[in-house]
């Protein structure tokens, strides 16, 4: 099997390219990032892009990476074609391991059974399985009051430690949510760490416009992040969580209603979330707001220096 590589600005530009991003059954991530380094062969039947990742790398004292596009022409896993995916895959491995890498993450669409065995058979674990839900928020009634001692507000500069710690216990028990930064052993020492800048970062509003506090008194039991509506696009629940004390009385769809409130009030027609397919209760909340699943997905975790 021989490659080509390229910029991803270059892939973007080559007609074969744009001819497998099209003919892909499964493809995600088409065009690029133009600073991605790409790799295909010279079959164009595979092509995979990918870039280092500073954030996780800073947090986990790893130097990680993200496979951001995967593409290839054949649907469906058949010997040779699986074959042909885990010779590309070892390859790209390779590469990314020269350039200082130690760890790659990649994600593949739910029907994507060609590309998931290639990564197995490369040496990629599995690590989360996850799925996107939307639902239209027009002419729904007024969220619900929260139940006596309990309030439902912006999140206040004093909230900040709380909500941080709320965000790294409820993401990384692996007994309720089971987070792939979590369940990966490389990365679990620094799971908390990761949520509590996801939490810092949303506070600031580079990941979220709104976080909203559910408080007992002065005290953070609970939250939601939201990021509003861009153009077209809808506006997404990123973050949602409720301390485990405070579990199984329906705070979580009363913090919900008032989440998708403030959504629908800054102009968003429909909300989307992306939760694990093993949170039932989540998948139940958004099933009885009428929301419809749009796709799932796989993530896998690499470790080239283990390979």
């Amino acid at each position: 099997m021989e490659f080509v590589e390229f910029s991803g600005r270059q892939a973007a530009q080559r007609p074969e390219a744009l001819d497998l991003a099209q003919a892909a059954p499964w493809g995600l991530g088409w065009p690029p990032n133009p600073e991605d380094r790409v790799l295909a062969d010279r079959e164009w039947s595979w092509l995979a892009a990918w870039r280092p990742l500073a954030f996780d790398s800073e947090v986990f004292g790893l130097a990680l990476g993200q496979v951001s596009t995967l593409l290839h022409r054949d649907p469906w896993p058949a010997p040779r074609f699986l074959d042909q995916g885990t010779a590309f895959l070892r390859r790209l491995a390779d590469d990314a391991r020269q350039a200082g890498l130690a760890g790659l993450f990649a994600r593949v669409g739910e029907k994507d059974f060609l590309a998931a065995q290639a990564l197995e058979a490369a040496g990629a674990r599995l690590m989360d399985a996850s799925v996107a839900w939307e639902a239209e928020l027009g002419g729904r009634e007024q969220a619900p009051a929260p139940p006596a001692g309990l309030v439902v507000r912006p999140a206040r500069k004093s909230d900040a430690p709380a909500l941080a710690d709320l965000a790294a216990g409820a993401f990384c028990d692996l007994e309720s949510y089971a987070d792939r930064f979590a369940l990966d052993p490389r990365l679990r020492p620094a799971c908390g760490e990761l949520y509590r800048r996801w939490m810092a970062n949303s506070l600031g509003g580079g990941q979220a416009d709104m976080v909203l506090t559910l408080a007992a008194g002065e005290k953070p039991v609970g939250f939601i992040t939201l990021r509003r509506h861009r153009g077209q696009e809808p506006g997404w629940v990123v973050l949602n969580a409720v301390s485990p004390e405070n579990r199984g009385h329906g705070l979580y769809n009363m913090l919900l209603a008032h989440g998708l409130a403030w959504l629908a009030g800054q102009g968003a027609s429909h909300a989307r979330v992306r939760t694990k397919f093993s949170q039932r209760a989540v998948i139940r909340a958004w099933s009885r707001l009428g929301a419809r699943p749009l796709a799932g997905d796989f993530t896998f975790h690499l470790w080239l220096d283990e390979l």
